[in-house]
């Protein structure tokens, strides 16, 4: 039977109480099944919550082919303050790991605001996504990509998260799924929740996400490669890209100031270093070739 999702329609609860049904092993881990949960199994591109169950930590979260969700926990007496003993079935107190969960939800709805600028803005659809603990991605349909390209669609994308728009669920069936202009069908039948941001987004999704686009933050891409046919884009949102600010700015700023430049001048001061490298090599291998033809032409004359 499969485990009743409570984080479907309440991304923001991180405390209650979880009624222990099971415990078993999944994937050679010990792990619990609840009665329902908040926490969010891996699936769709997005990794699991974290948090505790009890006195123990929950290291993954998974479903299995019945639809089971299985809350991996930490082996007994693993880490500081572990406790040796599984909790038993019954009732234990049970909290997500919040920042984990805000962070996933502010990329996982940027992920949704970028695709659709992708699409409405070059006419790019998104293959696939990724969004891991450090590296958020996605593939379009594109050909090539540069930053005046990158600026316009960042545009585009940041508009929607700067209005503030409400993200809205939608609970439909194979039939109520026609009523709306979907960016792609949908991988599920049966029950199927939709996401939409008005006006700009409308998706099949099982993911957590925001109540409104301004939680997201800011969405900014990182840089692009060519993958078959298309190009993957890496982009951060919210709390990541704040702190992706943080350090290139320290770093382009730290490295003028080393060199008492400004650091708009810092690019074409290293170009300029860079060929000052190169041509002072060229030099060095013509010396080296002028002497060793004179050491050659001097051991001929003796």
């Amino acid at each position: 039977m499969a485990s009743q999702r409570l984080d479907y329609d309440d991304a923001y609860a991180t405390r209650f109480t979880a009624r222990i049904v099971r415990e078993g092993e999944h994937a050679g881990r010990p792990a619990l099944e609840l009665e329902s949960t908040y926490f969010y199994p891996e699936s769709g591109g997005q990794e699991a919550d974290r948090g505790r169950i009890g006195d123990r930590a929950v290291i993954d979260v998974q479903t299995d082919e019945a639809g089971t969700v299985w809350h991996a926990l930490a082996p007994a007496g693993a880490g500081a303050g572990e406790s040796e003993g599984a909790p038993i079935p019954g009732e234990a107190p049970a909290q997500i790991d919040w920042p984990r969960r805000f962070d996933h939800m502010q990329v996982h709805t940027g992920q949704h605001i970028l695709s659709a600028a992708f699409e409405r803005e070059l006419g790019a659809a998104t293959k696939s996504s990724r969004l891991g603990d450090e590296r958020c991605t996605i593939e379009v349909d594109l050909r090539a990509a540069d930053w005046r390209v990158i600026e316009r669609v960042e545009r585009a994308a940041n508009a929607v998260v700067w209005d503030d728009r409400e993200v809205l669920r939608h609970w439909v069936d194979d039939e109520g799924v026609r009523r709306f202009a979907l960016r792609k069908p949908p991988a599920v039948s049966g029950r199927i929740r939709i996401v939409e941001i008005p006006d700009w987004d409308v998706s099949a999704c099982g993911g957590t996400h925001v109540r409104r686009t301004g939680e997201v933050g800011l969405i900014k891409i990182l840089r692009w490669e060519r993958v078959r046919d298309n190009v993957r884009f890496e982009f951060v949102c919210g709390g990541r890209s704040l702190a992706d600010y943080g350090w290139r700015t320290e770093a382009l700023l730290e490295a003028a100031r080393r060199r008492t430049l400004h650091d708009r001048d810092l690019i074409e001061h290293l170009e300029r270093a860079a060929a000052e490298r190169d041509e002072l090599a060229k030099r060095v291998r013509d010396l080296g070739a002028r002497v060793a033809a004179a050491e050659a032409a001097e051991r001929v004359a003796g």
